[in-house]
């Protein structure tokens, strides 16, 4: 009999090694821990943001590992279905994308340091540039190697971070159009606060932004790409008054504050159980012996740490699922294991595939709970799922897809007359 009712007394398992491993049932699962990505999830969600953003081109951020959905196969998989452009946030992400094949138009939505510049021109990838100095640099970089360097101009209408000050872009501007190495290629702002909480702050910044791009086209510049709007910010703008969006987290199937209705997550993560023991009354369990048990229990040990970006912060918080039932993480998170309460799964066997977000029968455990139960974002979930978790693509209830067959033919060069 499984369950708590299985044990005998009060007294230690007798197998020293606990735990009940299935010779029989043979390796069932490919990895420790993994994620799987829906493409048509991502397909149906591009398909939504584009109706938000009525009739702008779509520049699709796959930034930090296309927010850890893998940024190489989702960007293969989405130029084969009327992507035209993709944002990155360093020089290192976009040199990676072209080394996989992709032609398509990069931009770097971040700023770039003086060492990479010379990559960056030899690769073709547009670049943000936020001050003069910088700009003189890169032309120089371009003029070295007898090129020319696409740039989008930054202004900092409020957000702080990267940008020059409205009323230094008129001549930041002008001095880009007049180097014979730098093409203005687009200008751009970064909203601060796109939710509904925001709405005032966001109206001057779009304000100030606007005012900038009067200046410029009195002056007879008129950049071929103008864009203030990421996922969060897709409908706090007229239709078509901006003619390039950066969706990222909305075509991943996160909408910040419902600013795209109807996306749907398209990873699910997932582990399996290693090893399961029977406890008695009172064990502690893990690192500090933080759980203790109220009962006898039966406990489960998982094969994913914070090395794999499941946070420390879930410990004694988060829960998981095991054959379509939740299962409370009990104990610290450690580096590569979590300790899980099985007992109310009498089922739970070694091998079992565990759930960690995802939908398990009629339970659901979504990327937005783990960010509650550590207190952090959704973003900062998703961009923390660690290189050593195996990503895998399906479509829909289909098999899975090994990465290197993603690329759609042709893929590679969509775009290449597109955005950025």
């Amino acid at each position: 009999m499984n369950g708590p009712d299985a044990f005998k007394g009060d007294a230690s398992p007798a197998d020293p090694s606990g735990g009940r491993l299935r010779e029989d049932r043979g390796d069932v699962l490919h990895a420790r821990t993994w994620a799987e990505i829906d493409l048509a999830a991502l397909e149906r969600n591009l398909a939504r943001v584009r109706a938000a953003a009525g009739g702008a081109e779509v520049m699709l951020v796959v930034k930090a590992d296309a927010y850890g959905h893998g940024a190489v196969p989702v960007a293969w998989h989405l130029l084969g279905h009327g992507v035209r452009s993709l944002g990155v946030g360093d020089s290192a992400e976009a040199l990676e994308l072209r080394r996989h094949g992709i032609t398509a138009p990069i931009l770097i939505l971040g700023a770039i340091v003086r060492g990479e510049m010379e990559q960056v021109v030899r690769g073709g990838i547009s670049v943000t540039v936020h001050t003069l100095f910088r700009a003189r640099a890169l032309a120089r970089a371009a003029e070295k190697m007898g090129s020319r360097v696409k740039v989008h101009l930054k202004v900092d209408t409020g957000m702080g971070r990267l940008g020059c000050a409205p009323e230094r872009a008129p001549a930041l501007a002008r001095e880009i159009e007049r180097s014979p190495h730098l093409e203005l290629e687009g200008i751009a702002t970064h909203l601060a606060s796109p939710g509904p909480e925001g709405v005032k702050e966001t109206e001057r910044q779009l304000a100030r932004f606007r005012r900038v791009l009067d200046v410029l086209k009195t002056e007879g510049i008129e950049p071929r790409w103008r864009h203030a709007l990421a996922s969060g910010g897709l409908l706090a703008a007229p239709p078509g008054e901006f003619n390039l969006v950066r969706p990222g987290l909305a075509v991943y199937g996160l909408s910040p504050h419902d600013r795209v209705p109807g996306v749907e997550p398209a990873l699910t993560w997932k582990t399996q159980i290693v090893y399961l023991r029977d406890h008695r009354k009172g064990a502690r369990i893990g690192y500090g012996g933080t759980w203790r048990a109220p009962g006898r229990c039966r406990i489960a040990t998982l094969p994913v740490g914070y090395n794999d970006g499941y946070r420390y912060a879930l410990s004694d918080q988060a829960h998981v699922l095991v054959r379509g039932r939740r299962a409370a993480v009990v104990g610290r998170v450690s580096m590569d294991y979590v300790m899980v309460d099985v007992t109310d799964v009498p089922d739970a066997d070694v091998d079992d595939e565990v759930t960690l977000v995802g939908r398990d029968g009629a339970e659901t455990i979504t990327v937005a709970d783990l960010a509650r139960w550590a207190d952090t974002i959704p973003y900062e979930i998703l961009c923390g799922i660690g290189r050593r978790v195996v990503r895998t693509y399906r479509r829909g209830e289909g098999a899975v897809v090994p990465p290197a067959s993603v690329p759609a033919t042709g893929a590679a060069d969509a775009g290449t007359t597109g955005a950025a």
